[in-house]
């Protein structure tokens, strides 16, 4: 007997959202953290156009638009003269942009929405230990008041962070290693007069040297309102002194609190402006590491966000990686827990998101020792696209159907693109495709330039349906000036011919969305017994 299908082990951005995603496809779930309250820190600030798009899917995203502060872009001086303007501009096409929002602003509004199913942070509640066997996992938790609590549950999922409990006791290896710099934290408000909504790195590079000195300066939501980092003074340096037990430098240190004094100092050296740093809300010392585990899980127990990899924080890609992995996780446990799930479909998750966590903390760590993102070469839409997290893809998955290539168009693997201009034979106003797709789990796309093409759409919905245990929503997707005749599916009239141009369509084809905004299946021609292979290596037979 269990107590829960899932332990999610710490409520930072990455545990909400595994609780979140689990608890809005009906799946039991207790949430536990150690820490007694929500911390009031400014720590993980930015927000990736993914992310948004994920939050969309999580009913989150316009609460987060009320809250961020839009991110512009970034401006680079060394030695007092500005060197570069990075505008973070993206095609238009994609429907949201760069924002920040404070860590905690963050937690408080997935915390909200978990709320609407249900759901709550066990608080002050930590886990201890626990073991696994084929029916599931007992978890030993150790609760404020210092009483044992023991849980029986079928699944774990450690973001329980840098120092997770979870990683080492399944005993995953996490090799990499720490810069040796040490910087400072603080939340300020700055008197300048320099653009908002712009990022700043000042640093100082002496003749035929590296940079000794540096700013980096992140637009909060507020007045005149940045987080900072910089390098640590001496004085406030652990130097070779041992951190303690755990040998994961990351992360701010407890003790060591700067001054606004030691602040200032930075500012008055590097800063492109005058400028007097005032209202510091909090500050720290903190370390920064790179590492990633051997594996994402082993049985029935996975690890997601800081608990599987940690990297510099430039282009903020932390939080934003590990809510990803939440979001590949939470839909594959939901299918588990229902039975629906082919066997090995769980194995996917770590096929799909290591090889992310692997190239996110080799590309931070580039940019961490050169000088930041705009350091990188080649094109710099598809550099601000990576940054983005759209370009993201899972083709050599083994629970994606490889297919062809798709020319302009994505391929399967690929994030599915947004499009416009689409209409419901119903509704009076143009819809966007990601509205549709929020409103499900698993999409299928049939879409179709001529009368001709469509007939099949029907039995392809059966299809569809069938293998997915009714899992599966189906749309077809008509040009204006294509009759369907009778058709068992909703019609979707490409009134702009956006989703034509967006996906390079031409004849029939189908699309399989999964929930995360992936596409599992392109095939085309799309007829009766074409989807079989990919809805296969999903669901259960």
């Amino acid at each position: 007997m269990t107590d829960t299908d899932v332990l999610v082990a710490g409520a930072g951005p990455v545990g909400l959202s595994a609780a979140l995603e689990l608890r809005r496809r009906g799946v039991g779930c207790r949430l536990v953290d150690r820490l007694p309250a929500r911390l009031p820190y400014a720590k993980a600030v930015g927000v990736q156009p993914r992310t948004f798009e994920l939050w969309e899917r999580m009913g989150v995203a316009r609460a987060a638009l009320d809250a961020a502060l839009p991110m512009r872009g970034q401006l680079v001086y060394v030695n007092g003269v500005q060197q570069a303007r990075v505008e973070l501009g993206l095609p238009p096409e994609v429907p949201y942009g760069f924002a920040c929002l404070p860590q905690y602003e963050t937690e408080r509004i997935l915390e909200e929405r978990l709320a609407c199913f249900g759901g709550r942070i066990e608080r002050g509640t930590e886990l201890v230990s626990f073991t696994q066997d084929a029916d599931g996992v007992t978890s030993f938790l150790r609760t404020a008041n210092g009483e044992g609590l023991e849980i029986r549950s079928r699944f774990v999922v450690g973001c329980d962070g840098a120092h997770s409990v979870v990683r080492k006791t399944l005993g995953l290896s996490f090799e990499g290693g720490a810069l040796p710099e040490e910087y400072m934290l603080a939340d300020v408000e700055l008197d300048w007069d320099l653009a908002p909504g712009y990022g700043v790195r000042a640093m100082h590079v002496p003749p035929g040297g590296e940079v000794d000195d540096l700013l980096v300066c992140i637009p909060l939501p507020g007045r005149c309102r940045y987080r900072l980092s910089m390098r640590v003074p001496p004085e406030l340096s652990l130097g070779g002194r041992a951190r303690g037990q755990d040998a994961v430098a990351h992360g701010p240190e407890s003790g060591r609190a700067p001054g606004l004094h030691h602040i200032q100092e930075v500012v008055d050296r590097l800063s492109p402006r005058p400028a007097t740093a005032s209202a510091m809300r909090w500050s720290s010392v903190f370390r920064v590491s790179h590492r990633l585990v051997d594996r994402y899980g082993e049985g029935r127990v996975f690890v997601a966000g800081d608990a599987a990899h940690i990297h510099p924080p430039t282009g903020a890609q932390g939080m934003n990686t590990g809510i990803q992995d939440a979001c590949n996780l939470a839909w594959k446990l939901a299918l588990a827990v229902a039975g629906d799930a082919e066997p090995k479909l769980l194995e996917s998750y770590d096929a799909e998101r290591r090889p992310i966590g692997e190239e996110v903390v080799g590309r931070t760590l580039r940019h961490a020792t050169r000088q930041g993102v705009h350091s990188d070469p080649g094109d710099p839409v598809t550099l601000i696209l990576r940054e983005a997290q759209l370009l993201i893809t899972y083709q050599d998955s083994p629970v994606v159907e490889p297919g062809p290539a798709a020319g302009r168009g994505p391929a399967a693997g690929d994030r599915a693109p947004d499009c416009g201009g689409l209409r419901d034979p119903i509704a009076a106003f143009p819809l966007r495709l990601h509205e549709v797709l929020g409103a499900h789990d698993h999409v299928l796309l049939l879409y179709a330039d001529s009368a001709g093409g469509t007939p099949d759409c029907t039995a392809l919905a059966d299809e569809a349906r069938r293998l997915s245990h009714g899992r599966v929503a189906v749309y077809c997707v008509l040009p204006d000036g294509v009759e369907p005749g009778f058709l068992a599916v909703p019609v979707l009239r490409d009134g702009r011919g956006e989703f034509r141009d967006r996906y390079a369509v031409g004849g029939s084809t189908a699309f399989l969305v999964r929930p995360d905004g992936h596409l599992g299946a392109r095939v085309s021609p799309a007829g009766p017994g074409s989807l079989s292979s990919a809805l296969a290596k999903v669901f259960a037979s």
